[in-house]
This record gives structure tokens, C-alpha cells and sequence, in this order.
């Protein structure tokens, strides 16, 4: 593809489409990204799960780890890369092998890349070797990260010395939770090793408080001394409905006519199914225990609400005895009140337990886990595992410096400048395969996250999009943007189903979920007025003819009717007047369409015999009225096809207009040629057909432009003589006795 370069003084940019890109070939390239103002940037920001490139080199350039690319990001990972390196060669080479001779060594950070790259050629027995590759650095990577203690603070239970400790980091990771290690699994930091030494404590704590002395029967939380427990549960469960009922009795000791409006209403109970189980027992649940009285006392023999009536026959025998001292019949309100009291500090207790996960350890456990043996042991590991992470943070910083030599000048290329997408030969790493549909091979496809939010900005691209829902065999569902950007819409509509082949080569099933309908192709514009027309002459003569049915099933009816109402001879004669009338209105429709086909055989004959041309300039004529209109707003649209609206609506911040190019345009849709020398097989029929439409202008054309000329000439009158005189002209008086 040709491009158009303007050069300045210090960077070269090449004319893709009708926008302007910065060359970027070589690290001096790259430099000027730096220094070029982001307003010249194809694009701004970017989502990382759009972009097919190595997933850590993303992740290292998201600095703020916020799953998008940012300029200021990306310019800070060039400055990052041309600082450390003295020789820039290996930028320009897209190198996965580091020289460490490459290293500007007077930086603090190239000076750790270098100690740490020859740490791991060392480990691996190359000693005298001085080049590192990304699959070496990659090797002892994620061998050290699968070590236990890797990770600055970070102790896996596979780092204890015994079972007891490993056993003890396994607790406090099943209690309150664990910090991810590389390796995948969860670790221990030492903020959780406190957090569960903290709740550990305070939960013994707390049940210390509970206990009863040795030598003692009773505490102010155990009243009732190992019995309190029970007797608390026997309170706790019609607490509530005594106390509803002691204050319904105050309300009736004001007004007794509140009594009747306590409870269920009528208006409630209405529509209620009484036969239903369910519906009875939540009547009876939320119905007052017992009928309220204004003497403020609960009669333990009055007709008790079915649904307490255990529970309170609980409370009388295992609460309200013992804390009254002897059995009650009636409880008063002043002798709750004194139950309650009883309880306050062991309810007060039973509110303070300690709310975490460490107590299904168990009390044994837990009074074991405070020894200061295990929790001095996790400190240790934590402490060595912090040397190992200086250790990986160097490794990582040379697999990232490799990483950034690799792939930094590709990822500029599809974000500061898109050659790629201009170029057949290169895949850009935005594309996320190709669709094969319809016949035709649909090479652009953009990763859609949000299609709605995606359609609503892909409208204004002009361009025909197809929404296809991908499904892998082994993975998640994901769906792609896929434009059409020649050829025609063929069969594509909803629901097609095709395959997506990503750029790794490997197929899943896909089918179209929804469609943004724009024109595709100028020839398909072309026709497509003569399409509607023939649809619009369709649907009259089905309409025509659904009406003569209707008309002809009316007439038959009718005729029928009469038939059946009409007896002997009178149903003959009905029958022979149906049928004449029948015949009759077919002679005379058969007569007017004979009459309409002389008509235009007539105007047609004498047409062909003045002039044939003219028939075949009408028609070419009426064509051109057509198709040229059509044809002029269909290029415009056609020329104003814009890709960036495409990935704008995948969430990309695009500074240029990328038009959608002719070389374009043919290869992001692309029907595949036949094999050679197959046979049976039509290679030129569109393009024949186009042909000879033209000739057929070109002919009409001229021959109108003749004739037209030659009405003209034939308009000028012949010179008058003396032995001549115009047409209808009055002979003179001798002419008359002649």
C-alpha cells in the first residue's frame, strides 16, 4: 500500500486513509513518541481485554492497574526502555534475547537487571554467557514463584517445617481468609497471622467469662449456674410475644374497645385460604399470644395461642418458677419485669460473643494456636520470604526490560500509529480473528464487551456491521464486531451461523446475534432500487390477487346460497344466472386486457418502426434516472465509511478518522477464489453484467445526443423562391383562372 510521507525535523509521518501516523520503525522512532503531543496520536486509552498481545507485558504497561491502557502510560514505558539500554539495537528487532552488554549499567535499576541475569544464567550452568533470552528469565520466574515463601510476607502452608505449623497457617487461612501467591494458591501475610491471633483471644476471652468458678454454684451471667443456658433459650423464644402481650394489656387498660382491634382484621383474614397448612400457621404466629387484659396480668390456664403454647409451658416451668421461687399460675407485669432482670447479664454476655469463624476451631485448638511457638514460626518464614521477593522483583524486572525490547515498537504501532490495519500483510492487535460466513471470509473482528453500548456509537461509521456471539468449545462466550466491507449482504441476517477461526487458529461455532444495516457495496446500491421495485410490484399483484379471491369466494357464497334456498327449478335458473354473470365479467376483463395488449403492441410497433433506438434510450434513459441518484448517494456514503467509530464503540479513545479504504475494503471481506483450473465455475458474470449496462449507457447516450442534434437541423425552414411559396400560403387571382 502507498503511503504519502511528510517530513519534519524531528519525526516522519505517513498518510494512511486521510489521517497522518508517525513512522515508528526504529528506537529513534519510538523516542519521538515520547515528545509527540497525544492530540497526534491515532489513539488515547485503551481496555486491555481488547488487545491480543503477551498478557504481562499489558499488565506491566497498566501501571495504574486499571484494565486500560493510558497514554501517559504508554510514554512512560518508552522512557523506561530507553533509559536502561546503552544499545538500542535490539528495540528495532523486536529481540526476545537481551545483551547484557545493552545495559546502560550506571542506573540503579540496570545495574539489578544485570546482577539478576547473570544470577540466572549461573543457575542454569552458563557462566561465560552473556545474553539472556525471555524463556530463560521465564523458567526460573516461575520456579521461584512456586516456591512457598516467594512473596514478600506471603507463607503458604506448604513453607511449615511440620504438620502442627502447616496445619496452624492452613487455620488462619480457613478463618480469616489469605493473600494470593503466584502460584495460585493463598498464602498467609503477617496482618492475617495478627487478625486471627487478635480474634483467637478474644473469643476465649469472652467464653472465660462465662464460666463458673470452681467452687462456685452460680454468677451473675449463670444465675441458674450450668442450668442458665437452657433457661435462657426457654426466655428468649416467647420474649417477644410476652412482651407484645404486656403491651397490648396497657392499651387495653386504657381503652378496652382496643382489645377487639388487636390481632387480625377482618379485612385481613379475607381471601386467606384456611384449608392451606402454611397459611395457618403464619395466622397463628403473628396472632397475640392470648387476649389481652386491662388487669396487666398473663393467666398461664387462659386459651393460649396453639403456636406458643409449648414455649410458654417451657418459660412457666424452667423461668418463671424458678426466678419467682415458687409455681405461678399468673404472671403480672411487675413479676416479668423481674425475669427479665434476672437474665440482663446474661444477655448482655450472649450479645457480646465475639462474631468471627475461628470458634468452629474449637476451644482446644484455639488455646493451642496462642502458643507463641507457631506464630513465631509464621514471622520467620514471612521474614525469608521478603529476601526471596527482592530476589523474583529482580527476575521480573528483566522479564519485563526483555518484554518492553520485544514488543514495545508493535503495541506503538497499534495505538500511537495503526499501520498494521492499512496492511494486508499484518494483523493489527486489536483483530481478534476472522469470520467464515456466507461464503466470504470476514477478516476484521473487534472484541465487543458491551454491545449495546458499542451499537449505539458503531451507527455513525456508515459501515455494515454483524454482531456475531462466539462460543469455544472449552471456554467462555464472548462476542466480536465484524464489519462487511464489500461485496453485498448476500443471506447474512440474524441467526446465521458460521465459524470464527481467532488468530491462534483456532475455530469455534458463531452466529450472527444482530446486524447494523448500511450499505456494503456500490454495485449492491446499484441494484437495489430495481430490487424494491420488483418487491413493490410483488406485493400489488398478491395484493390483486388476494382481493379477486376474496371477491371470487364472496360471489361463490352467495351463488350457493341461493342455490340452497332456492327449490326445484328456481335453483336451476340461479345457478345458470350465476354462471352467466360469471362468464359474462370474464369476456369482458379477458376483453380490456386484450384491448390494454393491442393498445401497447400498437404504441410499441409504431415506435420499433419510426425508430428502434427509441425504445432502447427510454429504457436505458429511465434506468440512468434511477440509478444515478442512488449511485451518487451510496459512493458518498460509501467514501465516508469510518473505521474508528468501530473500535470506539469497543471502548477505545481514537483521536483520527480512519477511513475505510478500497484496498481495505476487498481484503476485510474477501470471497475466496476457486481453485485453479477448476471447471463449471462463472469467474466474471458481475462483472459482465456491469459491462454491458455501460455499453448500454454509453450507446443510449450518444444515440439521444444525435438525435437531438439532428431535431435541430430539421428545425431551420427552406429558403422561399419565386416558384415557391410556404405551405398554406393563398394562391393569387391567376393562379385561380389557371
Amino acid at each position: 500500500m502507498t503511503s504519502t510521507e511528510t517530513r519534519g525535523t524531528v519525526a516522519t509521518f505517513r498518510r494512511y486513509g486521510r489521517s497522518y501516523h508517525l513512522k515508528i520503525d526504529t528506537a529513534e522512532d519510538l523516542e519521538r513518541v515520547a515528545e509527540l503531543d497525544e492530540a497526534h496520536w491515532v489513539a488515547t486509552n485503551a481496555p486491555i481485554s481488547t488487545i491480543n498481545c503477551d498478557a504481562t507485558f499489558l499488565k506491566l504497561l497498566d501501571t495504574d492497574a486499571n484494565g486500560r491502557i493510558m497514554c501517559h502510560e504508554v510514554s512512560a514505558g518508552v522512557r523506561w526502555l530507553l533509559g536502561v539500554l546503552r544499545d538500542r539495537t535490539g528495540i528495532a528487532e523486536r529481540s526476545q534475547t537481551l545483551r547484557l552488554d545493552a545495559l546502560d549499567t550506571t542506573g540503579q535499576e540496570s545495574a539489578r537487571i544485570a546482577g539478576a541475569a547473570r544470577k540466572i544464567l549461573a543457575s542454569i550452568g552458563l557462566h561465560d554467557t552473556t545474553e539472556i533470552t525471555l524463556d530463560q528469565v521465564r523458567k526460573i520466574k516461575a520456579k521461584v514463584e512456586s516456591t512457598p515463601v516467594s512473596e514478600a510476607g506471603v507463607v503458604l502452608p506448604e513453607a511449615g517445617k511440620d504438620d502442627e505449623i502447616k496445619q496452624f497457617i492452613a487455620d488462619i487461612i480457613s478463618t480469616v481468609g489469605g493473600t494470593p501467591h503466584p502460584s495460585g494458591a493463598q498464602g498467609v501475610s503477617e496482618a492475617q497471622l495478627e487478625q486471627f491471633l487478635k480474634k483467637a483471644a478474644a473469643y476465649l476471652e469472652w467464653h472465660e467469662r462465662g464460666q463458673i468458678p470452681t467452687g462456685q454454684d452460680k454468677t451473675d451471667i449463670m444465675p441458674f449456674g450450668t442450668e442458665t443456658p437452657s433457661a435462657y433459650a426457654a426466655l428468649t423464644s416467647v420474649r417477644g410475644k410476652i412482651d407484645q402481650y404486656f403491651a397490648q394489656c396497657e392499651a387495653a387498660a386504657f381503652d378496652e374497645s382496643l382489645v377487639q382491634r388487636m390481632g387480625w382484621t377482618e379485612t385481613e383474614l379475607e381471601g386467606l385460604d384456611f384449608d392451606d397448612p402454611a397459611v395457618i400457621e403464619e395466622v397463628l404466629r403473628k396472632a397475640p399470644l392470648t387476649r389481652a387484659r386491662p388487669s396487666r396480668e398473663l393467666s398461664f390456664d387462659d386459651q393460649i395461642n396453639p403456636c406458643y403454647a409449648k414455649s410458654l409451658d417451657e418459660f412457666r416451668g424452667q423461668v418463671a418458677g424458678p426466678v419467682l421461687g415458687e409455681p405461678v399460675a399468673t404472671l403480672t407485669a411487675a413479676q416479668w419485669r423481674q425475669v427479665k432482670a434476672a437474665f440482663a447479664a446474661h444477655k448482655a454476655w450472649a450479645e457480646s460473643e465475639p462474631q468471627t469463624d475461628v470458634e468452629k476451631l474449637g476451644l482446644e485448638k484455639l488455646r493451642a494456636c496462642l502458643d507463641e511457638r507457631f506464630a513465631a514460626t509464621v514471622r520467620a518464614l514471612a521474614a525469608a520470604s521478603a529476601e526471596t521477593a527482592f530476589v523474583l522483583d529482580n527476575i521480573r524486572l528483566t522479564e519485563k526490560l526483555i518484554l518492553y525490547q520485544a514488543e514495545m515498537i508493535d503495541f506503538a504501532n497499534n495505538f500511537v500509529s495503526f499501520p498494521y490495519l492499512y496492511n494486508a500483510a499484518n494483523r493489527a492487535m486489536f483483530e481478534m480473528g476472522t469470520l467464515v460466513m456466507d461464503g466470504r471470509r470476514f477478516n476484521l473482528a473487534v472484541r465487543v464487551e458491551n454491545r449495546a453500548q458499542h451499537d449505539a456509537v458503531a451507527k455513525s461509521s456508515n459501515i455494515y456491521v454483524l454482531y456475531a456471539e462466539v462460543a469455544p468449545a472449552n471456554g467462555t462466550k464472548y462476542e466480536v464486531a465484524v464489519p462487511a466491507t464489500s461485496g453485498g449482504k448476500g443471506n447474512l441476517c440474524v441467526g446465521k451461523r458460521g465459524v470464527f477461526r481467532d488468530i491462534h487458529g483456532k475455530e469455534s461455532d458463531a452466529v450472527v446475534v444482530q446486524i447494523i444495516d448500511n450499505p456494503v457495496a456500490l454495485r449492491e446500491a446499484l441494484v437495489s432500487p430495481f430490487i424494491r421495485l420488483g418487491r413493490l410490484v410483488t406485493g400489488k399483484i398478491e395484493s390483486i390477487t388476494s382481493s379477486a379471491e376474496k371477491e371470487f369466494d364472496s360471489q361463490a357464497s352467495v351463488a350457493m346460497d341461493r342455490v340452497a334456498s332456492a327449490p326445484g327449478t328456481a335453483q336451476k335458473q340461479g345457478i345458470a344466472a350465476s354462471g352467466g354473470m360469471q362468464l359474462m365479467g370474464a369476456g369482458v376483463a379477458l376483453a380490456a386486457v386484450g384491448s390494454a395488449v393491442a393498445y401497447i403492441a400498437k404504441t410499441v410497433g409504431e415506435t420499433v418502426e419510426k425508430n428502434p433506438w427509441h425504445i432502447v434510450a427510454a429504457v436505458a434513459g429511465a434506468a440512468l434516472l434511477v440509478m444515478l441518484p442512488t449511485c451518487i448517494v451510496a459512493y458518498l456514503k460509501l467514501r465516508k465509511r469510518d473505521l474508528s467509530a468501530i473500535l470506539e464503540g469497543a471502548g477505545w479513545g481514537i483521536n483520527a478518522r480512519m477511513r475505510l479504504t478500497g484496498a481495505q475494503g476487498r481484503f476485510f471481506t474477501k470471497r475466496p477464489r476457486y481453485p485453479k483450473g477448476a471447471r463449471g465455475v462463472h469467474y466474471f458474470l458481475w462483472r459482465g453484467l456491469i459491462v454491458i449496462a455501460l455499453l448500454l449507457a454509453i450507446c443510449s447516450g450518444g444515440y439521444l445526443l444525435q438525435d437531438h442534434l439532428k431535431g435541430e437541423r430539421q428545425e431551420a425552414p427552406p429558403p422561399v423562391t419565386g416558384e415557391q411559396k410556404p405551405p398554406g400560403a393563398t394562391p393569387d387571382q391567376g393562379e385561380l383562372k389557371e
